[in-house]
């Protein structure tokens, strides 16, 4: 029975958060499963990285309009997908979507998916010629000014409120002060 415990601890502490993050960097990478009958069935998409303390969540909407919330280091959400089709997440997640794509002159090519630090974002395009990135900034930086991203920063975190509000029991508190506080016009 001791033996069982141990390696269930050891599959929660140090192996559930590897598979969550490979997973993370597939997705931004552009490698995605398109044989699940809940996931997407492109892996061009739009994604937006948040920073939390030992945490982090990744916001993906595809183009066939699938949207999953991915917290790491242990969860997912699925936002929008061909089985439970939520038109208000699909509304959102295209508005997303046409907003970073007006802003692709901003993004630079990445091929490295470090963690976002606590307080700050990543904005990414994938498609298949292959991912490129704005930021990392700081949120309260992209929020408090007339950044060039302020608009999209302001686009995601009304998808990501959206989302969370499908299932708001398996939302990491910190991710949920940021979609509900009140915020500056």
């Amino acid at each position: 029975m001791a033996a069982a415990i141990l390696a269930f601890i050891v599959h929660v502490r140090w192996r559930v958060p590897a598979l969550s993050a490979a997973r993370r960097r597939a997705i931004l990478n552009g490698r995605v499963s398109l044989d699940s009958p809940a996931g997407p069935r492109v892996s061009s998409a739009v994604a937006v990285d948040w920073g939390f303390p030992g945490r982090a969540a990744t916001l993906v909407v595809f183009d066939d309009d699938t949207v999953i919330l991915y917290l790491y280091p242990r969860a997912a959400i699925l936002g929008s997908t061909r089985i439970r089709r939520l038109e208000d997440v699909v509304i959102a997640g295209n508005a997303l979507r046409a907003a970073l794509g007006e802003l692709a002159h901003f993004f630079a090519e990445a091929n490295d998916f470090p963690l976002p630090r606590p307080g700050e974002l990543t904005f990414y395009l994938i498609d298949p010629r292959g991912t490129r990135a704005a930021g990392p900034a700081a949120v309260r930086e992209i929020q408090g000014s007339n950044h060039q991203l302020r608009t999209a920063e302001r686009l995601a975190t009304r998808l990501l409120a959206l989302v969370c509000g499908t299932v708001p029991a398996v939302v990491p508190g910190p991710l949920m002060s940021l979609v509900t506080e009140d915020r500056p016009e």
